[in-house]
């Protein structure tokens, strides 16, 4: 008890002084944002920030306790099953999640690694050495490093090895299974996580400051494709890496193959293949570790002393030429001032802000990966580029791309930029005006149609024809503009000028209705439409879902009464009892 009692007093000791104190505040500011960085509307404790990582790994397990457990096996006449070999593709699907997770948290707190503005001014009066100053952003640094890691595999390292581990009589399977498992899984992590960093150092150190914000934004952006896309590998590297004959060049790109071939060598499963591959695993490591502590110091002292060159000085940016014929369509599809102004304030909050922009990569990434996925699969099976073209998956495409996007727009009109600066529009505005559903249709159909008619438009003219190509475009245009329809029903509020939306009761069945409506836009229309292309009439059975589909969004709009069809700037949750108040 008394060693207890001195190890607290001496680590409250240690917490008070200006080192511990300056670590406890450098971890603060990485998880809660930098003072320079836009995080108003979107900042969230640290144990949601916890939670939020953990859960992907926890609902993985418990789903697999489907495939992997011991009575429904029986029930379906499934007996002696090699679980390892069973669990090759889950291990690498955990690889996968760990890296993803871990890197976009990484990204996600890439403005908040290092110093800024605010903390120069706070700390270099102080009579702290900078030496110190730089120690404690390290400490920082490797502490949020272990924490993520470990965090983000803590569930799946309890949970993944007991459901594989159910199958089996002895404890020592189980307690080495999930030994292997932990060690693959935190080593992709810390590999993930340090692999950013040691780019975001690269940047610092390479670039001048004003620069470096901008090809900041392209670099965040790039990581967060390859991300998605090695998220998107999960289903086809496990089988394609089993079957291999010799080392694939393509290995070189996907670490997380390295850290599964480790996870199989420890198991004693692994091919030649892998088993020369497991020898990448924990070098790796290693070298981006002392890479990005290199960069990382060298990008540390520069970024410093930029600081104070920069502390009392503006930058100012010159606005961008606008082009003529920009202007003449702008004037032609914007009809009033007040969608003119939007337009514009939309458009620029969006290149502007971080967090906007991330969301954004992430959507269009996501978008890349399934689109470039369904033209893959069109290319198997088809004889010629004709067929490949006419088959449901070539088709997908444009629908794929529309949806994600458009669901995309919508969902980032509800994240606030400067809430306390949304004063400017209550005053300015007029509550009653009704023309933010019209912007906010104009900026996403902005974007989406003439990306649906470049990827369709063209490709199906040059290689099926003129016919097939404007059916197509002109079922592809229409879908999106009755889909952006029906996702801006009862928009009411200028985007980026209101509060988060609240949890409400009915938020779990719009999550479903997206998922629903994500199968019948992008997988039932375009299965529809491959086999009515070559019948065009049949394409008339379309009309009367088109007609619905345009009828009902406008409906519940009319419905609507009047005050709730004024613009709003705080979302409030509705209340369960409503008092009446006679006394008053």
């Amino acid at each position: 008890m008394q060693a207890t009692d001195a190890i607290r007093h001496n680590w409250e000791h240690y917490r008070q002084r200006p080192f511990g104190r300056l670590v406890q505040l450098f971890v603060e500011r990485i998880f809660r944002g930098g003072g320079d960085a836009d995080t108003e509307g979107v900042d969230i404790g640290v144990g949601l920030v916890l939670t939020l990582l953990a859960m992907p790994g926890g609902f993985v397990s418990l789903f697999l306790f489907d495939k992997y457990g011991t009575f429904l096996q029986w029930l379906r006449g499934v007996t002696n099953v090699d679980v390892l070999r069973e669990s090759f593709p889950d291990e690498y699907f955990f690889i996968v999640l760990s890296m993803v997770v871990t890197g976009a948290a990484a990204v996600w707190r890439w403005d908040a690694i290092f110093p800024d503005r605010r903390d120069y001014v706070n700390l270099v009066h102080l009579p702290v050495s900078t030496r110190t100053i730089f120690f404690a952003n390290l400490l920082a640094v490797l502490y949020l490093a272990g924490l993520i890691a470990v965090d983000v595999n803590a569930v799946s390292c309890i949970l993944f090895p007991a459901v594989v581990g159910a199958t089996q009589v002895r404890f020592l399977f189980f307690a080495r299974f999930a030994c292997v498992h932990a060690l693959a899984v935190l080593l992709a992590s810390v590999f993930a996580f340090f692999a950013v960093f040691c780019l975001l150092g690269a940047l610092m150190t390479i670039l001048p400051p004003r620069a470096l914000r901008r090809v900041s934004a392209f670099a965040r952006g790039g990581v967060v494709v390859y991300l998605v896309t090695l998220l998107c590998t999960s289903a086809a590297v496990p089988s394609t890496l089993a079957r291999a004959t010799e080392v694939p060049t393509w290995t070189m790109f996907l670490p997380s193959c390295w850290f599964l071939s480790l996870c199989q060598s420890m198991h004693g499963r692994a091919t030649p293949i892998m088993a020369h591959l497991a020898r990448y695993a924990i070098p790796s490591v290693l070298v981006v570790l002392a890479v990005s502590l290199v960069t990382y110091a060298i990008g540390y002292r520069r970024h410093f002393i930029r600081i104070a060159e920069m502390a009392d000085t503006v930058v100012v940016e010159h606005p961008p030429l606008r082009p003529r014929f920009l202007e003449t369509v702008a004037r032609i599809l914007l009809r009033t001032p007040f969608q003119r102004a939007g337009f514009a304030f939309i458009w620029k909050t969006m290149l502007r802000s971080e967090a906007h922009r991330l969301v954004l990569t992430g959507v269009s990434g996501l978008a890349l990966v399934l689109g470039s996925q369904a033209l893959m699969n069109a290319f198997l099976s088809a004889k010629s580029w004709r067929d490949a073209l006419l088959s449901p998956e070539a088709l997908s495409i444009p629908f794929i791309f529309s949806f994600l996007i458009i669901v995309g727009l919508r969902n980032v009109f509800e994240v606030p930029v400067e809430l306390r600066a949304n004063w400017i529009f209550q005053l300015m505005l007029d509550p009653d005006l009704q023309e933010c559903g019209p912007l906010a249709r104009r900026v996403i159909l902005g974007v989406v149609l003439p990306l649906v008619v470049l990827i369709a438009f063209p490709a199906y003219v040059y290689l099926v024809g003129l016919r097939v190509a404007s059916l197509h475009t002109l079922v592809a245009c229409a879908w999106a503009v009755l889909l952006t329809n029906i996702v801006l029903t009862r928009f009411r509020k200028l985007p980026f000028t209101c509060s988060l939306p609240v949890f409400k009761q009915h938020s779990i069945v719009i999550l479903l209705a997206f998922c629903f409506g994500y199968l019948t836009y992008a997988v039932s229309t375009p299965e529809f439409e491959a086999t009515a292309l070559a019948e065009p009439v049949r394409l008339l059975s379309l009309l009367p879902i088109a007609a619905a589909a345009w009828y009902i969004p406008r409906h519940f709009t009319k419905s609507t009464i009047e005050i709730e069809r004024r613009v709003i700037f705080e979302e409030s949750a509705a209340r369960t009892i409503e008092a009446l108040r006679l006394s008053e």
